[in-house]
This record gives C-alpha cells, sequence and structure tokens, in this order.
C-alpha cells in the first residue's frame, strides 16, 4: 500500500489497529510535506463536490427551453441535489465510523463520477434531476469526511488554522466554477459541464487511493439503527452543540438562497451576460476567502468562540444592507453585490472557525454523527433557501433580500439564545 510506506518515510507513526488490519496515522508526529499533502488532497475532494453545485448555474436562466421545462422546475435541480446532499450524510456519518474514512471517500468520487455522466446524457430535465440527486447523495460523503480528518490528525489550533487555509482553497472552486461554466456553456454546450465533473472526479479517485491514509478507528456497531438514532437525539439536546449547527446551519442557508436565484437575478433582471456572471459570483467567493484568510491570522490569538460571533455580525450586516435600499426603494447591481459581500465574508469566518467549536460542543465519541448531522442541516438549510426564493420568485431581489434577512436573524438569535451561563469557549 503506496501511503501507507510514503507517509512513514515523512516521519509519521503509522500503526495498525483492531482486528481488521485498521492503519492509522499519529496526529501527534505530523510535519514537513506531508503536512500539506493531506490538505491537498482533501481540497481536490471538496472542491469537486463544490463545483458540482454551481459549475452549471450560468446555464439555469436558458435550460427551461433547452430541456421544455420551465424556471421553477429548472430550479429544482438545485434545491433537489442539496437536499440529497443533505439526507445522505446522516448515512455517511456512521458509515464513516464504521467502514473508515478512506473507503468511504473512494466509494463516494467512484459514484459521483457516474452520476455526472447521467447529467451529462440527461434528455429530459426527469433524467437532469435523478443525476443531481445521484451527485448530491455522493458528493456529500467528502462534507464529512474531510472534517473528520482534519480534527483527529491535528490538534485544535492547528486544525482551526488549516480549515482557515482549506476555506480559503474551497474559495477557488466556486469562484471559478460559474465563470468557467458560463463559457462552457457558449462554447460547447451545458452538458459539457458534467462531463468536466466525472473526468474531474475520476483524477480525484486516484489521489486518494493513492495518497490519503485512514485516520481513524473502526467502530463495528456504527451503523446499528438504535445507537445512530440516540446519538443523533442525544446531540440535538447539548446546547454547546445547537449553540454553534444553529448559525452554521442558517448561515449557509442564506448563501444557497443567492446561488439559486442569483443567476436569474442578475442575468435576467439586472442584464449581467450569461459568460460574465462568474465575475460577480467571485467577487463573493474573494469575500469568503478573505473570512477564511482572517481565521488564519488570528488562530492561536483570539478564540474561536470570538470569531463566529464576528461572523454572525458581518452576516446580519450583509442581510441589513440588501433589505434597507429595497424598502427604500432602490434595487440596483451595486447593493446586491455590496451586501452579499458582506455577508460571504462572515460566511468564511463561521465556515473555518465553527467546526472546531461545534465538535468540541459535541462530547467525546461522537464526532462522526456531529460532523455528519451538522453537513446534512447546511444542506437542509441550504435546499430551503433554494426552495424560498424559488417559490417567491417575481423576478425582483425581495424573495432574496427576505429570505437572507430571515436566515441571519435566525442564526443571530440562536447563538444568543444559547449562551451558556459561564465564560464562552
Amino acid at each position: 500500500m503506496f501511503w501507507f510506506g510514503w507517509y512513514a518515510r515523512q516521519g509519521y507513526r503509522v500503526t495498525r489497529i483492531g482486528q481488521g488490519g485498521f492503519l492509522t496515522l499519529s496526529s501527534k508526529h505530523t510535519s514537513g510535506l506531508a503536512d500539506w499533502v493531506i490538505p491537498a488532497v482533501l481540497v481536490a475532494c471538496t472542491s469537486v463536490s463544490i463545483l458540482s453545485t454551481d459549475l452549471y448555474t450560468p446555464s439555469l436562466p436558458h435550460l427551461p427551453r433547452l430541456l421544455a421545462s420551465n424556471a421553477e422546475t429548472v430550479q429544482l435541480t438545485v434545491s433537489l441535489n442539496l437536499a440529497a446532499y443533505a439526507l445522505a450524510q446522516l448515512a455517511h456519518g456512521p458509515l464513516a465510523d464504521r467502514f473508515g474514512r478512506r473507503r468511504l471517500l473512494l466509494i463516494g468520487m467512484f459514484g459521483f463520477l457516474g452520476a455526472s455522466l447521467i447529467c451529462a446524457t440527461a434528455q429530459t430535465i426527469g433524467g437532469l434531476l435523478a443525476g443531481r440527486i445521484g451527485q448530491g447523495i455522493f458528493a456529500s460523503v467528502a462534507s464529512v469526511v474531510v472534517i473528520l480528518i482534519i480534527r483527529e490528525l491535528f490538534d485544535k489550533k492547528r486544525a482551526v488554522r488549516i480549515m482557515g487555509y482549506y476555506g480559503m482553497a474551497m474559495g477557488v472552486a466556486p469562484a471559478t466554477g460559474p465563470l468557467l461554466g458560463g463559457y462552457i456553456f457558449i462554447l460547447v454546450g451545458w452538458r459539457m459541464n458534467f462531463v468536466l465533473l466525472a473526468v474531474l472526479s475520476a483524477g480525484v479517485f486516484f489521489l486518494v487511493r493513492r495518497f490519503l491514509p485512514e485516520t481513524g478507528t473502526r467502530n463495528y456497531d456504527a451503523i446499528q439503527p438504535g445507537q445512530i438514532a440516540r446519538g443523533y437525539l442525544d446531540l440535538l439536546r447539548r446546547r454547546a452543540y445547537l449553540r454553534y449547527l444553529i448559525p452554521l446551519t442558517m448561515l449557509f442557508g442564506a448563501f444557497f438562497a443567492f446561488v439559486t436565484a442569483g443567476p436569474f437575478l442578475l442575468i435576467d433582471r439586472l442584464g449581467v451576460a450569461t459568460q460574465n456572471y462568474g465575475l460577480y459570483y467571485g467577487l463573493l467567493v474573494l469575500a469568503f476567502m478573505a473570512g477564511g484568510f482572517t481565521v488564519t491570522r488570528l488562530a492561536g490569538r483570539v478564540s474561536a468562540d470570538r470569531m463566529v460571533q464576528g461572523a454572525i455580525f458581518f452576516a446580519v450586516l450583509g442581510g441589513v444592507v440588501l433589505v434597507a435600499p429595497l424598502v427604500a426603494g432602490h434595487e440596483s447591481l451595486a447593493v446586491i453585490m455590496i451586501g452579499m459581500a458582506v455577508l460571504s465574508f462572515g460566511i468564511g469566518l463561521i465556515l473555518a472557525s465553527g467546526p472546531s467549536c461545534l465538535l468540541d460542543g459535541a462530547g467525546d465519541g461522537a464526532s462522526g454523527s456531529a460532523s455528519a448531522l451538522a453537513g446534512s442541516l447546511q444542506m437542509m438549510s441550504g435546499s430551503l433557501g433554494g426552495l424560498l426564493v424559488g417559490s417567491f420568485h417575481d423576478g425582483s431581489a425581495w424573495p432574496l433580500a427576505l429570505t437572507i434577512a430571515g436566515f441571519t436573524s435566525i442564526a443571530a438569535l440562536g447563538y444568543a439564545g444559547l449562551r451558556p451561563s459561564g465564560r464562552s469557549v
């Protein structure tokens, strides 16, 4: 096994655990080149997953005509993908504990490849919806497993810093996705977006198989239905866990409201060219990356909880910037982009600092379920955000602005209402 010997030569302490010959790396002996091989592979895994959400979004306004459908049905290719992404994670957490992080990630990448090919060859909107649901199921493996691997390999301070860099790197995928997707649509058609995803997932499958180590210990009871249910119910009773779960979930939903409504609002109403939509979307991702970079600079000097507080402040401010001009009767591209940029900065902060606090609040032995439940509810929130803006679609910015204002308000109230009686983390 290539990675076993390679990591041992890089200074890792590699051990064999359990009857199944399960391999793990010691988290206390990572250094040098090996420190960045793992994050690089994890970035590649999640980048493909993120690309699947927004690479084809510049094609959305054109798909009703190309597939003999309508805007509301085409928007379901976003919201149902997120719903599948959400629900599948509830199974992926226990499966990762039972069968291992690495093995599950390989299955996820292989399944994602197949689902991408279904999308690429779909002749009807029903076929595309089926492929998008499949993409959601298999892409969600990475969102569960990646956080677990980072958490298991690095101590808290380094994990927060790596999550910051990870968040910045993840910003590259959604920044380039719509821009690349716009030109793909113009030059070779919307189907090639999914062909590209299939090719990339094949490459990532090879990288995972070649370089990614196993980092956990196998729990043979993890997939017992009773234990799974008790584990999730216990998490939902933990105030320390819910305090970070609510804002992480709500802010994710707020952003995906824009992922769904943004192309229609900017392209159809405000006159942005299809091939240029990615440039505006990229501005938001740069703001998101700035939030992640801020976390890397503050890690070790400012507590993760304080950074979560800052994230919620900027998110609420972004909602206010979106709504206030509309109340005054002013709707413009500049106002929408400024409000979304402020919100995106806050999301970058919380996605880099929040997971560490979240897993701390979950208690010992619940990391897999805690990561899966958080990821699942985040995607459910994203799906809800997409459904809301789609259901109230009237061509204006009002559905988007009100959805974001509502989600950010719930995030702030949930965090404040679950404040512990003592000092914060």
